[in-house]
């Protein structure tokens, strides 16, 4: 019978974030729906003409989702019955800009959003924009833990490794993004439109990676 020896290997990284990536939503609701899309055109261009502004390019605002959806609220007819009354088309634009670790450059974003005519819902992460270098990293620490950690056994067994027979690799979603908030009040983002730098020092990102080895043993 073939003698074998099974191993888990963990590669584990911590790493500071190096992109950040700016969350927008504009949202406009209307009864008529040409309206509702004009208006929405409307602030788009707006938003992109406030952060071309601050010096990004238009280009840089990127699409995530765009939709169109109808709105009804309920209301109580003079009976006392419940009715679902149209309220409006709602259109509904995400949006994301991303750019190197820069938190002047930050603040100029927000500052320049804060005063838009658009007045976009938006939210500020940070994060690693070479996911897959990364992933590849970890994978590379987890091979090297696990032929580590199976060496040990072996030499602790009194036996010899030998060759590696199978590799299974469970792939998952790793968060790349750091644990660190921002929030803030529309009057900060508008202290923020006169060049203040807030030096924000974001957390490191902990990510991990799992391999199962199997190698023979002699």
């Amino acid at each position: 019978m073939e003698r074998t020896i099974t191993v888990r290997g963990t590669g584990k990284l911590s790493v500071k974030p190096d992109q950040i990536s700016i969350s927008l939503t504009i949202r406009k609701q209307d009864k008529e729906y040409e309206n509702a899309m004009a208006e929405s055109a409307r602030l788009l261009e707006n938003l992109r003409s406030s952060l071309a502004d601050a010096g990004f390019r238009r280009e840089d605002l990127k699409t995530v989702s765009f939709n169109v959806r109808t709105e009804y609220e309920s209301q109580r007819d003079k009976n006392g019955v419940f009715h679902q009354v149209f309220v409006g088309y709602v259109c509904e634009h995400m949006l994301m800009v991303e750019f190197p670790f820069d938190t002047a450059r930050l603040s100029k974003a927000l500052g320049a959003v804060s005063v838009c005519l658009a007045e976009p819902e938006l939210n500020v992460s940070f994060n690693i924009k070479d996911k897959e270098a990364l992933t590849d990293a970890l994978l590379k620490n987890a091979a090297e833990n696990a032929r580590m950690r199976a060496e040990a056994l072996a030499n602790a067994s009194g036996v010899e490794l030998g060759e590696l027979i199978s590799i299974s690799y469970n792939w998952k979603e790793n968060n790349f993004t750091s644990p660190t908030n921002y929030g803030g009040s529309m009057r900060m983002l508008r202290a923020e439109a006169k060049g203040m730098d807030m030096a924000i020092e974001a957390q490191d990102i902990d990510v991990s990676e799992n391999a199962v080895f199997i190698w023979e043993i002699a």
